[in-house]
C-alpha cells in the first residue's frame, strides 16, 4: 500500500497535509540506428507521428524531401525558444520553452529520406497534460513545410501556450 501511495503524483508533508508532487519527465534518448522515435507514455502530454495511439496522442507524419528536410531544420534553428540540442543528418532534437513560463518540451523529428515523411514527437517535461500544444507544434512544424495545408499560413505564431497542469 505504501509503495502505491509513493507512486502517485501526491506525497504526504510533515505536518499531514496532502500535496501534489510536480510530475517530471526526462528528456527521450535519440533512437539508435533505424529505431524508431521512443513511444509516448500513458500521459497526455506527448503526440508521436510514429507510434502514437488514440486521439490524444496521435499525429500524423510530415510529408518531406530533402530540400524540406533542411528547409525544417533551417526553421527550427532562427526560432528563439528552440534550442538544438542534437543534429544529425536524418534526426533533430530540440528543446522548446514556452515563452511565459519557460516550460521546457522535448522535440524530436526523424527523416526517411526513402519514403520522404518526417516521424515527429513532442512531449512535455512537467505535467499531466499539455491542452494540445504538442499537437499544435507539430502542426506549426506542418505549416512551415506545408502552408496551403495550414490554410496559407507559412509561419504559425499564435501556438505556443504555457498552459501545463
Amino acid at each position: 500500500m505504501l509503495q502505491r501511495l509513493l507512486a502517485t503524483p501526491f506525497s504526504r508533508t510533515s505536518a499531514g497535509a496532502w500535496r501534489h508532487r510536480r510530475l517530471q519527465h526526462s528528456t527521450p534518448d535519440k533512437p539508435a540506428g533505424n529505431a524508431g522515435l521512443a513511444p509516448c507514455g500513458w500521459l497526455p502530454n506527448c503526440v508521436n507521428s510514429a507510434s502514437g495511439h488514440g486521439l490524444q496522442q496521435a499525429v500524423d507524419p510530415i510529408q518531406a524531401n530533402d530540400a524540406l528536410w533542411q528547409q525544417i531544420k533551417a526553421w527550427i534553428a532562427r526560432q528563439p525558444d528552440w534550442e538544438i540540442v542534437i543534429d544529425d543528418s536524418y534526426f533533430i532534437q530540440a528543446i522548446v520553452k514556452t515563452p511565459l513560463m519557460r516550460f521546457r518540451d522535448d522535440v524530436q523529428l526523424q527523416f526517411d529520406p526513402n519514403i520522404g515523411l518526417i516521424q515527429v514527437r513532442s512531449s512535455s517535461r512537467l505535467g499531466i497534460s499539455d491542452l494540445g500544444t504538442n499537437y499544435r507544434r507539430v502542426e506549426e512544424l506542418r505549416a512551415v513545410l506545408h502552408p496551403a495545408a495550414a490554410g496559407g499560413r507559412s509561419n504559425v505564431t499564435n501556438l505556443r501556450s504555457d498552459v501545463h497542469n
